[in-house]
């Protein structure tokens, strides 16, 4: 008998385990991503409708600075430098703008790595971590942010329209392998697929417990 409560041990862990490494894996995956991609970030002085306005003219004008200088670059290290070589360009035409609507809130403009929540973009869905960034901040900074990713390109051609369209899926395709871009696209569904594993290793914990008391009844 004590060979069959041991055995019994031993099969639930290799079925524990199992789905275990099915997140190992895909966690391993997202931080292949995250290593890949340089994010948009610019948050409104307030949540009013007239600075959340200049939030839209700001971040207007500091892609048109760098939308150009970005095109047809292949690595997410070639992006970073383009960006660092013109933060001065960025400052100028945010505070060039800034004057132009007759406003004067400062402008922080920061290039690090920043946490982000997990954000859905079309058919994207880019996980909550840390990302490299090119973070604006715009007087207080309390409101609500904009955001988008500069690498690969989604802030330079589907900014309008919030969807991502067959050609930047293409793009996206030079950049993040299969798996990493079946990932993305998956992980929208992402939160009730761990709901459901989380329920199935309930499940599973509960009949162990019965079984091995069903088990330990017949000694």
């Amino acid at each position: 008998m004590k060979y069959k409560i041991i055995s019994f041990i031993l099969i639930t862990f290799f079925i524990f385990g199992l789905l275990m490494n099915l997140h190992i894996n895909n966690d391993s995956t997202l931080g292949n991503i995250k290593d890949k991609i340089i994010r948009l970030h610019v948050v409104a002085n307030s949540d009013s409708p007239e600075d959340q306005s200049i939030k839209l003219h700001i971040r207007d004008a500091i892609i048109k600075e760098l939308e150009p200088k970005l095109q047809d670059l292949k690595t997410q290290e070639e992006v970073k430098s383009i960006i660092l070589a013109n933060m001065d360009n960025l400052m100028a035409a945010a505070k060039e703008e800034m004057a132009t609507l007759g406003k004067n809130f400062p402008i922080q403009i920061e290039f690090g790595t920043f946490e982000f929540p997990t954000k859905v973009y079309g058919d994207l869905s880019f996980p909550a971590g840390t990302y490299q960034a090119l973070n604006v901040k715009i007087g207080e900074a309390q409101g609500k942010n904009w955001w988008c990713v500069m690498f690969p390109p989604l802030c330079f051609v589907d900014i309008a329209q919030g969807v991502v369209s067959e050609k930047t899926l293409e793009e996206f395709k030079e950049i993040l392998d299969e798996n990493e871009l079946e990932l993305l696209k998956s992980k929208k569904d992402d939160e009730k697929e761990t709901v459901k594993i989380k329920f199935k290793l309930v499940e599973m914990a509960k009949d162990f417990n019965k079984n091995l008391a069903k088990i330990i009844g017949k000694e």
